[in-house]
């Protein structure tokens, strides 16, 4: 038996048909803790049915995904869907049946000189600001101490030895044959770690390769293109 954890959510939308071809052009994803668009909704798209910005909603459940390398996984995944879409601020809840709620909030960039969510305790990156706990729709906080998962951190870094142990087996890698399935050893000393899920994540998201389990066989990983140096969860490969 397991516990239940509910993720759900909102995006304030600024353009409306670039995210529902982004939503409707998305590859199902068959990688715990998944994303998919059956997930999101499409948006109404008639005035006056909403002011000024539509806002998409989501939500899942899930099994035991309360904080470490599965939360890290989502966050990297949702982060991905952000890139693509045009959008003012996105929130996400996290609740837990055993290790209590958490919040979540990212607030755009606009390149401009006085940023609407540039707030003191929010940790700013390339492409927005992000923020732990309840906040309003500008980012402010609404509590006085947000509380975070169990080792999860911000921004996403890749497991510092197992990020090196995949960066010397890379040359191996690329020997593998493109676009056809090789079965990994259930006791390989990288993929045995779960820190290797987030790295696997982040080279499927950004499409240099597929892995996935086989009753009976185990993990597979199927190489796609070259498999590039890590360094950090936000580079593009």
């Amino acid at each position: 038996m397991g516990s239940i954890s509910i993720v759900h959510g909102i995006i304030k939308i600024r353009d409306i048909n670039s995210y529902k071809e982004v939503v409707e052009s998305m590859e199902l994803d068959d990688n715990y803790p998944w994303i998919r668009p059956e997930m999101l909704n499409l948006c109404g798209e008639v005035r006056p049915y909403y002011y000024e910005n539509p806002i998409a909603t989501f939500g899942a459940t899930y099994k035991d995904l309360d904080g470490g390398v599965s939360w890290s996984e989502l966050i990297l995944k949702f982060e991905y869907l952000l890139t693509q879409i045009d959008f003012d601020f996105a929130r996400i809840s996290l609740e837990t049946e055993i290790m209590g709620d958490y919040g979540f909030f990212w607030g755009a960039k606009r390149g401009v000189e006085n940023e609407l969510y540039s707030e003191e305790d929010l940790i700013e990156s390339d492409k927005w600001f992000f923020g732990y706990g309840k906040r309003d729709m500008f980012g402010r906080l609404e509590e006085q101490e947000p509380k975070k998962p169990f080792d999860f951190q911000y921004p996403l870094e890749f497991n510092q030895p197992t990020k090196e142990e995949f960066n010397s087996i890379i040359p191996e890698l690329n020997q593998l044959e493109p676009g056809r399935k090789t079965f990994i050893e259930e006791n390989h000393n990288i993929f045995g770690s779960d820190h290797s899920h987030l790295i696997l994540t982040y080279l499927k998201i950004n499409k240099v390769l597929c892995f996935g389990w086989e009753p009976g066989q185990g993990l597979y990983i199927e190489r796609l293109k070259e498999i590039k140096e890590l360094t950090t969860p936000q580079d593009t490969v």
